[in-house]
């Protein structure tokens, strides 16, 4: 059944496939209404999706900037800015944004999502020297919204940002609250917390209304605040704070957002840098990711937790999502760790083909791969996943990240939704 189902998809679209071999070496086209499309942006400085969903409404899940020079070496990172030196990742990635909405007249992000409190999310304001009239640094997502306007924000903290501890005197943090404060009163930006449970935070805002039955972005994760899988019900996983020691606290990557897009068949996973492979000594509750897939289950499409860090991507993680195709953004030499790169591939893990592609492979990570840098399908570029009107099949585009053409490198499918 299955087999016929795929044959009679590859049929229905033969036509466009043959156009969309044509492609290769031209730039993509332009999103129409009733596609889904998710864009992994390159810049070499951190995590960014950009979607369109089906009626046009707009979503950013990130908008990574990280310091150029590593706090923990003082010295410089080591993956140049893509495309180049010219500009700072957020104008890069609002020039992007602003390029794949070029139709549009006055393009604007409507919701634009924070995962977690680090630079390569959210931007850090260190060693940078631009100000908005306002007097915020613009990094990351302070950049982006100076060139697109954004008018919803979603984020772990709002409004009070003191979980698990104060975060008054991060400087990130304090520079994006001067930006949110400045946005609500001039641009009359909108901030929420986001609800894990919630299915009504992130929607689609347009018309027509004949997608809205298909699609919906469920909130699963946040704060360790774990949706149960019916209704709005959740549960906690961590403990009382009141009970451990400050040292004990969850740690920012386990405070990660996770949300799931549906698109009819088509299902997504992003999950920030949650993490589910214990160390040693370390309590149960750290693994975070295990809970999370209980409720989330087969999906078609994952981006890799904690960019594939060693302390991601747990066998039941894996082995419950089932994804067809993964994608890395990997900035660093440790993304992706080898020993999850062998879970992944592993059919001992879950059956079937699977598909994974890299933003950035660094050279001292190929060699840390060995063999397995070979399977990867994809190991530079912007990664756009392109859903088919309805959900019923999807495709993915490698675009070149080395100027702004949107240039096409590659196309891998149609796949068939699960």
């Amino acid at each position: 059944m299955l087999g016929y189902r795929l044959l009679i998809i590859l049929l229905a679209s033969w036509p466009f496939c043959t156009a969309t071999a044509q492609q290769i070496g031209q730039s993509l086209p332009v999103w129409r209404q009733g596609y889904l499309d998710i864009h992994h942006i390159n810049t070499g400085r951190g995590n960014v999706t950009f979607a369109i969903l089906p009626d046009g409404t707009t979503l950013l899940i990130d908008a990574g900037s990280v310091n150029p020079i590593d706090w923990r070496t003082n010295k410089p990172r080591n993956l140049p800015i893509k495309p180049n030196g010219d500009r700072h990742a957020g104008e890069w990635i609002a020039r992007y944004i602003r390029n794949v909405l070029r139709p549009q007249h006055n393009p604007a992000i409507d919701y634009a999502v924070i995962t977690h409190f680090h630079d390569d999310h959210m931007g850090s304001p260190a060693h940078r020297a631009s100000k908005s009239a306002e007097g915020y640094i613009l990094t990351g997502i302070t950049e982006v919204a100076e060139f697109v306007p954004i008018r919803t924000m979603l984020d772990r903290g709002w409004p009070d940002y003191d979980y698990p501890r104060s975060l008054a005197s991060d400087s990130m943090v304090i520079n994006y609250r001067q930006f949110l404060r400045a946005q609500v009163k001039k641009k009359g930006l909108t901030v929420e917390r986001f609800k894990p449970g919630r299915n009504d935070q992130i929607t689609l805002l347009k018309k027509p209304k004949r997608y809205w039955k298909l699609f919906e972005i469920i909130n699963v994760a946040a704060n360790g605040k774990i949706w149960s899988g019916k209704d709005t019900i959740t549960r906690e996983l961590f403990p009382d704070l009141k009970t451990i020691a400050p040292a004990q606290y969850p740690n920012e990557n386990m405070c990660s957002l996770a949300l799931t897009v549906r698109y009819g068949d088509f299902k997504y996973f992003a999950g920030g840098d949650l993490t589910g492979v214990l160390q040693f000594g370390e309590p149960q509750w750290h693994d975070v990711e295990t809970p999370v897939a209980q409720v989330v289950d087969s999906i078609d499409v994952q981006v890799l937790d904690h960019h594939g860090y060693a302390d991601s991507e747990n066998g039941t993680l894996l082995a419950r999502l089932k994804p067809r195709v993964l994608v890395i953004p990997a900035w660093a030499a440790s993304h992706p760790g080898r020993d999850v790169l062998e879970r992944l591939y592993s059919k001992q893990t879950y059956a079937g083909p699977r598909d994974v592609f890299v933003t950035n492979l660094l050279d001292e990570t190929k060699v840390a791969l060995g063999n397995l840098a070979d399977r990867l399908t994809s190991t530079s570029g912007h990664v756009c996943v392109r859903v088919d009107p309805g959900g019923k099949a999807y495709r993915v585009f490698i675009l070149d990240d080395r100027d702004e053409s949107l240039r096409i490198k590659a196309v891998h499918g149609p796949y068939a939704a699960k």
